[in-house]
């Protein structure tokens, strides 16, 4: 959805839950909405996202973007600083668990691409408690983002991922650093595909260290821009 006023927005400190304003820093981890601004009452959220493809305003152009605040929450709620939502009849231990996985997780605003969809699901796949899919949608995102990267320079669907790899070292196209993190889920992945995966919780959390590292380093929006009064600015000096 595209907005004409809207902007990240922070707990503003010293009040009571739900009051919210414009958020000016780096820290993901502070952010709890995307929200209008504008149109907002009082103490109260307005139109509000937590996770989702968003168009993010910045100092000179809107793109599009994948953001994800949804661990904020959790950990809110952990601390007890925060009103649980929790559907009538849930298992609230079960609800405490699911924000126990996911405050483990980063709050994300990343650039869009057809691997964003997939990450968010094996994302939503952990919270759930579900390890061997997770490691599998993990393989599957990391896939996904080599193979869109290769397609401009000759990749195609019939190139074996290692293929992929190698075109995209040859070309310059991913750091080696990078390129080591996808061969590292790729084996774990095929381990798990196989039903040879031992550590299914271990693993589905080294999975998702991975590929937050992978983002990071390749699409965090955060690499290039700090937030000032809600908006995106781009740095002076950014890094690639």
């Amino acid at each position: 959805m595209i907005l004409t006023q809207y902007s990240l927005v922070t707990q503003a400190p010293g009040n009571k839950p739900y009051t919210v304003c414009a958020y000016s820093g780096t820290d993901l981890s502070q952010i709890i909405r995307i929200t209008q601004a504008k149109n907002m009452p009082e103490e109260t959220y307005g139109w509000v996202l937590t996770c989702g493809h968003v168009s993010v305003a910045t100092s000179d152009e809107t793109k599009p973007a994948f953001a994800d605040f949804k661990p904020n929450d959790a950990r809110l709620r952990l601390s007890g600083k925060w009103p649980k939502e929790t559907q009538q009849h849930s298992d609230e231990s079960t609800e405490s668990e699911k924000d126990k996985r996911l405050s483990l997780l980063p709050a994300l605003l990343i650039e869009a691409g057809p691997y964003c969809n997939l990450l968010r699901e094996a994302r939503d796949v952990f919270v759930d408690g579900h390890f061997y899919a997770c490691v599998a949608m993990c393989g599957i995102s990391f896939e996904r983002f080599q193979r869109d990267k290769a397609k401009p320079h000759g990749g195609t669907d019939k190139h074996k991922i290692w293929e992929i790899r190698k075109l995209l070292k040859d070309k310059n196209i991913l750091s080696s650093i990078t390129l080591k993190l996808c061969k590292n889920m790729a084996t774990m992945r095929n381990t798990y595909a196989h039903g040879h995966g031992l550590d299914p919780n271990g693993d589905a959390s080294n999975a998702l260290k991975w590929m937050h590292s992978f983002i990071e380093r390749e699409t965090d929006l955060m690499r290039d821009y700090v937030v000032v009064d809600g908006i995106l600015n781009r740095k002076r000096n950014p890094q690639y």
